[in-house]
């Protein structure tokens, strides 16, 4: 018997030390929310006393914020006028925040009338605000009823957004996610809500000045259209005109700008995120705003 417990105590001397010292997994991603809220908390605390050094830090040096009207503002844009920034981003409602394996945070809220995605990434530096979009909420609540598609002669093809993008992926990453962006945009332009869902992960919202869907509306709205009009019966929506794809580990975002004529200006800016648990590339977040 006392070998017995000789021997338990020699292995748990062993195993202990081994899972204070885990650097990744579900349990590093769960200790670093706390630093995460307090990153948030202090960016709120920064602009409200207009401490431009703190607001700086707190802030990734590609940020962007996206007004409503797809007005664009960097870092150093957002740093020279800071009023404007600190003023909108006051009063949030309904605030949800998501973590994606302690990597990227995704929060999501209304104010000032609008709808806001906001997503923070964790870098050497600690957490960072990245991108900040605001989304029109529509006046009238948006009819769900499936319409009959009008689709142009470029719907007829989709050759973009279903089939090429005017990008090129730089890493293992970005290619799996654009095979699943791909799987997506056709199963959008011939629905198959079946395959959509396959790749779109559990807690995907998109968010656009027609309303805010999560995933099973989605899937729903794809399965009415088959239902109504075909499998030919759905649209691959406006072109790509050009994109930008960040990588953080297991999860990407991802920028474009979108339109009807590539010869024309964009006429939309676009947010999406993806992740890759394990089980593949899906995306968990599609927000646009239309440029005035």
């Amino acid at each position: 018997m006392r070998s017995f417990f000789t021997r338990a105590l020699a292995i748990s001397l062993l195993i202990v030390p081994a899972l204070i010292a885990l650097p990744h997994g579900p349990l590093a991603a769960a200790d670093d929310a706390p630093a995460f809220r307090l990153a948030d908390r202090s960016l709120t605390e920064a602009l409200a006393g207009g401490d431009k050094k703190a607001v700086a830090a707190l802030l990734d040096d590609r940020f962007q914020w996206v007004e409503a009207n797809g007005k664009i503002h960097t870092k150093e844009q957002v740093l020279d006028d800071l009023a404007q920034f600190a003023a909108d981003n006051e009063g949030g409602l309904d605030v949800r925040t998501t973590d994606f394996l302690g990597q990227v945070e995704r929060v999501l809220g209304i104010h000032h009338n609008q709808r806001f995605a906001h997503l923070w990434v964790k870098n050497p530096a600690g957490w960072q605000a990245f991108v900040f979009l605001n989304m029109p909420i529509p006046k009238e609540r948006p009819d769900t009823t499936a319409t009959p598609p009008a689709p142009t002669e470029e719907d007829k093809i989709c050759e973009n957004p279903c089939k090429t993008l005017p990008y090129k992926p730089a890493n293992p990453a970005e290619e799996g996610v654009l095979a699943a962006w791909f799987r997506l945009k056709m199963d959008e332009w011939h629905p198959n809500p079946d395959d959509w869902a396959a790749h779109a992960g559990d807690a995907h919202e998109t968010i656009t000045p027609r309303g805010d869907m999560l995933k099973l509306q989605h899937v729903e709205e794809l399965a009415e259209e088959r239902k109504l009009y075909g499998p030919e019966g759905g649209t691959g929506g406006s072109q790509v005109l050009s994109m930008k794809m960040f990588d953080f580990g297991n999860v990407v975002i991802m920028e474009a700008f979108q339109g009807r004529n590539p010869a024309a200006k964009p006429n939309s800016w676009h947010l999406r995120l993806f992740l890759n648990r394990g089980d593949g590339w899906k995306i968990v977040l599609s927000g646009q705003t239309n440029i005035s």
